[in-house]
């Protein structure tokens, strides 16, 4: 059987997955809720400065889901692709309640889990304090959390809206903690590579990539906001390749752990970070869709994958895929030797791939639809939009 463990800064995960920062870490006795499901840590809520108090309530409701329970066969089948929007800042809990629940965290969990503080402050003394604070908890881990998307729109130096403060942040935080760290880094910015790079310059035992957007959906026949009336987090599956897309673009950059994680859903994703270079991976929205006990079952899953293909450990598949990825500029251009062509036997003349053509190469006749080879681009849309999968590449 494949060994699962990790070890980062002294600390020893028992698995790949863990839960982020979100309404499944609420408090304590969720944080253990995740440990038992599976999950090899947690991230508790954030806690929020007192500056950013406000953060610590939240309209009600205050989840919105858009393309999830329109999908055929829902709720047997759920969607790989949907948007969540939520507006929650952070944990409800002041100072002294949060590290109390910390406290209370690690007892429940003891050596089953590794429980992470997370924090977010506004100023270099709020950061302190809450250091100084965390630094007497039984946290395991801290995560300084400089990513809350929608920060910037609360006129609050937090997350987004902080970027340009992280340095400072970070190194106020470097010399305080007494805990191995992580910094969260948004990806609402033009160089993640040079936050990551600095974040580790200044002492972080690893960097978490990403958190989510920021977004809004509009309600055309009133002309407002759908849901609280401004923007919030916006993330979910389909953001899946732009998180991949940031961990091997800076897994090639720096020398100090990732914990990745955006858009995971299924154990193929958790595969797919590590393959990209991340050592630890969290979800939020599966946990909250699926329920507790779905990390131990992707668990299961990776393992009987792992041993299918003779793979050992995570150390056998970290960073696999690092080699086989290629710049745009790499990309070998204007392929020879492709044509396509229809099999007779599956297409029912639906005509979906001649509205897709752009090039007026598809007609549709008795016998089917029939590719004109000569006008065909060879992009492949046909292929792709095929609900009989009737269409074929050969390569010659």
């Amino acid at each position: 059987m494949a060994d699962f463990t990790s070890k980062i800064s002294g600390v020893v995960f028992k698995n790949p997955i863990i839960v982020g920062s979100a309404t499944p870490t609420w408090d304590s006795k969720r944080i253990k809720r995740c440990i038992t499901g599976g999950a090899a840590g947690a991230i508790a809520k954030s806690l929020f400065s007192d500056s950013a108090a406000i953060g610590r309530k939240y309209p009600r409701p205050r989840f919105k889901l858009f393309n999830y329970r329109e999908y055929p066969n829902y709720p047997k089948e759920l969607p790989d692709s949907f948007t969540l929007r939520s507006l929650e800042e952070c944990s409800s809990f002041g100072y002294e309640e949060y590290m109390k629940d910390i406290n209370n965290a690690k007892d429940l969990v003891r050596d089953d889990g590794v429980v992470i503080a997370s924090l977010s402050g506004s100023t270099k003394e709020e950061w302190k304090t809450m250091c100084e604070m965390v630094n007497e908890t039984k946290a395991d881990w801290v995560e300084l959390n400089n990513s809350c998307p929608f920060a910037a729109d609360m006129g609050i130096k937090i997350g987004a809206g902080a970027v340009g403060l992280t340095k400072e942040f970070v190194h106020t935080c470097s010399n305080v903690l007494k805990k191995p760290f992580s910094v969260k880094l948004t990806p609402q910015t033009s160089d993640s590579i040079y936050l990551a790079k600095m974040v580790e310059a200044e002492g972080a035992s690893a960097v978490n990539l990403s958190a989510r957007l920021s977004g809004i959906m509009l309600d055309i026949e009133t002309a407002s906001p759908i849901g609280w009336g401004s923007i919030g987090g916006y993330g979910g599956p389909y953001l899946l390749g732009y998180g991949l897309k940031t961990v091997f673009q800076i897994a090639k950059e720096i020398k100090i752990p990732i914990i990745g994680g955006l858009g995971v859903w299924k154990w193929q994703d958790i595969v797919s970070y590590i393959m990209a270079g991340a050592s630890i991976v969290q979800t939020v929205t599966g946990v909250m869709l699926k329920g507790f006990d779905i990390t131990g079952k992707w668990v299961k899953c990776i393992e009987a994958w792992m041993d299918a293909k003779g793979y050992k450990n995570i150390g056998d598949i970290k960073g696999l895929a690092l080699e086989n990825i290629k710049k745009t500029s790499e990309v070998e251009r204007e392929y020879p030797g492709i044509q396509f062509a229809i099999n007779r036997d599956l297409c029912n003349k639906c005509g979906v791939c001649k509205k897709s053509c752009m090039y007026e190469a598809i007609s549709i006749t008795k016998v089917g639809a029939v590719i004109n080879d000569e006008l065909c681009d060879r992009c492949g849309m046909c292929y792709e939009v095929c609900p009989e999968r009737a269409v074929r590449i050969n390569r010659t």
